[in-house]
């Protein structure tokens, strides 16, 4: 039996394809109900995404590994400002130094065997609450509770699903986790 292959001429008709718009790609979809079309917008948002992971990772192994007054210390190293500081209950607030920020991360490292990491976030992607605990692996996603989702940030949702695509990220509410 003989094959045949389909060899496309360089004379044929080439169409070339068209990028839809994001809106057109999530239609009635209410995770894209923030993006006006722009072709960069779910990279950018993907890229966002990213850094909050890392952040919150390099979060969780400083709550491990530090002192708190050697925490206060790396995360200056490491290109966070510091928002609030309680030493005597060891607890400090941080936000990323460049750009505008996504999330305010908070470190409690009053009691080591319950340390956490806290983080909310702002802007576009308001009432996202990341929690992680240095002893467990994973990271919870949540939604602020006392939000309504008709007070989530715009991209909120979508931020939510990204996030939920790394490895050691989940939707598990944190105390259960605990």
């Amino acid at each position: 039996m003989e094959r045949t292959r389909s060899i496309v001429s360089p004379s044929a008709n080439i169409v070339p394809l068209q990028r839809k718009d994001i809106g057109a790609i999530g239609g009635s979809n209410a995770s894209f109900s923030g993006a006006v079309g722009n072709q960069t917008f779910l990279p950018a948002l993907m890229e966002r995404a990213s850094n909050v992971a890392k952040q919150m990772k390099y979060f969780k192994l400083v709550a491990m590994s530090l002192p708190f007054n050697e925490v206060l210390q790396s995360a200056k190293r490491a290109g966070f400002n510091p928002l609030k500081e309680d030493a005597p209950r060891k607890e400090a607030a941080f936000q990323w130094s460049a750009g505008e920020p996504d999330f305010t991360f908070s470190v409690s490292l009053r009691d080591r065997a319950r340390a956490s990491i806290v983080a909310e976030s702002r802007g576009d992607i308001f009432g996202l609450i990341l929690i992680g605990y240095p002893h467990v692996p994973s990271i919870s996603v949540e939604t602020d509770p006392s939000l309504g989702s008709q007070d989530l940030g715009r991209n909120a949702p979508l931020f939510r699903d990204i996030l939920l695509m790394f490895p050691d990220f989940d939707d598990l509410p944190a105390w259960t986790k605990y």
